[in-house]
């Protein structure tokens, strides 16, 4: 004898709890197992929701990975804009960008971003997005670039934009080697991206030198 078919609430089904758990669901898998094994089925099996209601809410993989991408990536550039605006030195918020580049790597998300750098090779719209993203660090780096000339009131040998620039590139590069095997000693990524500080530190002790 077949068991009665479980009542859905439909307006619950709908909600925005089960949009989170889709999306939560997403995010690990597509941490965890790469964009080719990401499939909505599979999401659907880990977020405990129906087929159905995946394409109900995002209506489809492509978007929903999008919308992973433009979630995580909001969450961590909040993060550095709480960093930013502390009171520490220059120096020592870089260096705590420095470190977060670990957790960001055991967090899955520099795996989400370079996954769907990938595909975006062959999917316009996916590359639309990750070029929004990045947009959103290059922005970011580039106010703490102009405030820092500001605060040093002396001119730097480069533009705030291209600093930000030459700086979101170093770590996107440490990201996708470290991503793609290149250990610290073959590369040493990480003291690399923390001898800017060590810059940041020489420039700011000339700032203080020529006010005296």
């Amino acid at each position: 004898m077949s068991s009665p078919a479980k009542k859905v609430d439909l307006r619950r089904a709908r909600g925005e709890d089960t949009r989170v758990l889709i999306l939560d669901a997403a995010r690990d898998a597509l941490a965890e197992d790469g964009y080719a094994r990401t499939t909505t089925r599979a999401i659907a099996d880990r977020a405990d929701v129906q087929l159905s209601l995946v394409h109900y809410h995002f209506r489809g993989k492509q978007h929903l990975l999008a919308e992973v991408l433009k979630r995580e990536n909001e969450r961590l550039l909040e993060r550095q804009r709480a960093l930013f605006a502390g009171p520490e030195t220059l120096a020592e918020k870089w260096r705590t960008a420095c470190a977060y580049l670990s957790e960001d790597l055991r967090s899955g998300y520099v795996r989400i971003l370079w996954e769907l750098w990938a595909v975006g090779l062959a999917d316009e719209e996916l590359a639309g997005h990750w070029r929004d993203a990045i947009a959103g660090w290059r922005n970011l780096l580039t106010g703490v670039a102009e405030e820092w000339k500001a605060e040093l009131d002396f001119d730097l040998p480069i533009s705030p934009r291209a600093l930000a620039t030459l700086v979101g590139n170093a770590f996107l590069g440490a990201e996708a080697e470290i991503l793609a095997g290149v250990t610290e000693q073959e590369a040493p990524h990480v003291a690399a991206l923390e001898s800017i500080g060590e810059l940041i530190d020489w420039a700011e002790r000339r700032s203080r030198d020529d006010d005296r």
